[in-house]
């Protein structure tokens, strides 16, 4: 799920990544590679206190990249210069310090409108509003690693980047709803895909390592003979037979097409690969009366 928020938010950013740039440790932390170029990155999934988005430009700069450890600009080719950047952001603060307060789930809208409205930073505005918005609505509750947002909004047509309003909060909330559904889709699958891989195995006489094996290519975008060799402690003959067994299994897919350093990936899509599915206004209620406004006793369950 962290994977295909990165993929999302690296495609609002058009810098697309690829496979190979994403990197998971034992721990299951997800990381790219130095040939990502998409902005934000450093931000995606990691910390930040809410009050230092509304009062510490500094240290928002510092979670976004754009400003590293010791003070300094990061190695970017930003358009204007930290000053002017820092001045910016506090000048957003200072707008959306007289915001009316909301629940955070639309509050986060305004604030990623106002940032893109403003552009303080002069590229990346777009992928920079999204991690903040995310950030100050699901992200709150770790519901999100950064691109949750991002992942609802590929699903949606609509021109959202320009919206203001209850326009706005509509879509905003919308593609909240869209990307926790990506999740859910995501996460059925691969049960789904768990649950075939773990009868095949029981099936197995001498199944032998093959169950470890789907468990770490189920946590990666690609796996190779030689990591999985490294990874498990295995030789790299017995790694290629491993990838074979499961290959003719159907239970991965080779990736390359070539006949040395082959990448295999279990066949489950990613969220954003798959086809939105009709979801509710989650506004429509408020569109007319609600269910106990006609003086009858109200509903036992909402």
């Amino acid at each position: 799920m962290r994977i295909a928020e990165r993929h999302a938010l690296a495609r609002w950013d058009k810098a697309p990544l690829h496979d190979s740039d994403i990197q998971v440790d034992g721990r299951g932390a997800v990381r790219t590679s130095d040939f990502d170029l998409s902005r934000g990155r450093q931000a995606v999934g990691a910390p930040i206190e809410l009050d230092s988005i509304l009062t510490d430009a500094e240290a928002l700069l510092r979670w976004l990249g754009l400003v590293s450890d010791a003070g300094n600009p990061a190695k970017h080719g930003w358009q204007r210069s930290l000053a002017d950047m820092l001045d910016a952001v506090r000048g957003w603060q200072a707008t959306i310090a007289s915001l009316p307060a909301s629940p955070p789930l639309l509050h986060g809208a305004h604030l990623a409108q106002l940032w893109r409205e403003r552009a303080p930073i002069g590229r990346g505005d777009l992928v920079f509003s999204l991690l903040i918005g995310d950030r100050w609505g699901p992200g709150r509750w770790e519901g999100s690693a950064g691109g949750l947002i991002a992942l609802g909004l590929e699903r949606s047509s609509e021109p959202w980047q320009r919206i203001k309003g209850e326009a706005l909060e509509r879509l905003w909330l919308g593609a909240i709803a869209a990307g926790a559904q990506g999740h859910l889709d995501l996460e059925i699958r691969l049960r789904s895909y768990a649950m075939r891989a773990g009868q095949f195995i029981r099936a197995r006489r001498r199944p032998g390592r093959l169950a470890d094996m789907l468990a770490l290519a189920m946590a990666h975008p690609r796996v190779t003979s030689s990591g999985i060799a490294k990874a498990l402690g295995l030789t790299s003959a017995g790694a290629i037979k491993l990838l074979a067994i499961a290959a003719e299994a159907g239970l991965l897919i080779e990736r390359t097409g070539q006949s040395s350093y082959r990448s295999y990936a279990i066949p489950v899509a990613a969220p954003s690969d798959m086809p939105a599915r009709p979801r509710r206004d989650p506004f429509a209620l408020l569109d007319g009366a609600f269910p106990w406004d006609d003086d009858t006793d109200p509903p036992l369950a909402w």
